[in-house]
């Protein structure tokens, strides 16, 4: 069996963080980091990129600051999916869904699953659609499945 080593690329970028969200853009060969909690027990709402060798910070206007969301990398129509998460001392999740093109975040919907977090999403490229499972809210633990199909 071959041996994989991991190998440090970078010590610099985003602040170090907890509870935040990636995905890769095969398309702008880009990976997508969204949100997270700082060490102080402060939210993020900030965009960062990494194209293989540096961290480039994005866009700062999009979703509000949040941790425990999932994203997802729509190769359909080619854009990195957000949805849910929630806010430190807020009561509650949250229950929107996003979109990041590379330029822009777009908010397309805040209906749909019911707002939650620690879920996880995956895209289903043979069906193009995104496929949501879980997670949790004030109710307790879900299992229930969602798609969407943009």
């Amino acid at each position: 069996m071959p041996k994989f080593l991991w190998t440090e690329r970078a010590n610099f970028g985003p602040q170090p963080r907890l509870f935040h969200a990636m995905a890769f853009d095969s398309n702008r060969g880009r990976t997508v980091l969204f949100g997270g909690l700082s060490q102080s027990e402060t939210s993020f709402g900030d965009t960062w990129e990494w194209d293989g060798s540096y961290w480039t910070q994005m866009d700062d206007i999009g979703p509000s600051a949040r941790l425990t969301h999932a994203m997802v990398y729509d190769s359909a129509r080619q854009v990195t999916l957000l949805f849910g998460g929630q806010v430190p001392g807020i009561t509650g999740g949250l229950g929107d869904t996003w979109q990041w093109d590379g330029q822009d975040w777009t908010q397309l919907s805040d209906s749909g699953p019911s707002p939650r977090w620690s879920h996880a999403m995956a895209f289903d490229s043979v069906r193009n659609v995104t496929v949501l499972f879980g997670g949790a809210n004030l109710t307790g633990d879900l299992q229930d499945t969602w798609e969407f199909d943009g």
